[in-house]
């Protein structure tokens, strides 16, 4: 009788030993997800945060032919400001990057102005870009949010 006991606690004691390892494995793997989750939301936030819309009119002059800069207007539709300045967006004109040195992002309304609110129209120019004849694209970038501008020339 004395046998059986002493075996039946064995288990016992390895079936809580092996319990207690499951449930600190499932602990462990709950709080990643829980801080993965946590981690994605703030991205999320920061991305409706910042929203934007183009307001220039597609059909109107935004380029000059004997010139080689694009302007648009762009409001930020969004609920936080970002500085106005070129490193705070990226441009795509018909598939090519353009560095920053060929990007001006001025307040429509305040050119003193360092930030661009949220409702405030910004003009942006990008300088030294060809506009072909026919369709043509500009993708404006800023804190991952992306809107395509497209026009014909």
């Amino acid at each position: 009788m004395a046998g059986v006991s002493a075996s039946h606690l064995i288990i016992f004691i390895a079936s809580l030993v092996i319990a207690a390892g499951v449930v600190g494995t499932l602990t462990t793997g709950v709080e990643r997800v829980n801080s993965a989750i946590d981690d994605r939301s703030l991205d999320v936030t920061q991305q409706v945060r910042m929203d934007m819309a183009f307001v220039s009119d597609s059909g109107s002059d935004i380029y000059n032919s004997g010139d080689t800069s694009v302007s648009v207007y762009v409001r930020n539709t969004g609920s936080q400001g970002i500085p106005t300045e070129a490193s705070a967006v990226d441009v795509v004109f018909n598939g090519q990057f353009i560095t920053n040195e060929h990007i001006t992002v001025e307040d429509a309304n305040d050119v003193d102005s360092s930030v661009w609110r949220p409702n405030d129209v910004v003009n942006v120019t990008v300088t030294n870009v060809t506009v072909q004849d026919g369709d043509n694209r500009l993708v404006l970038l800023v804190n991952e949010d992306e809107e395509l501008f497209e026009f014909r020339a």
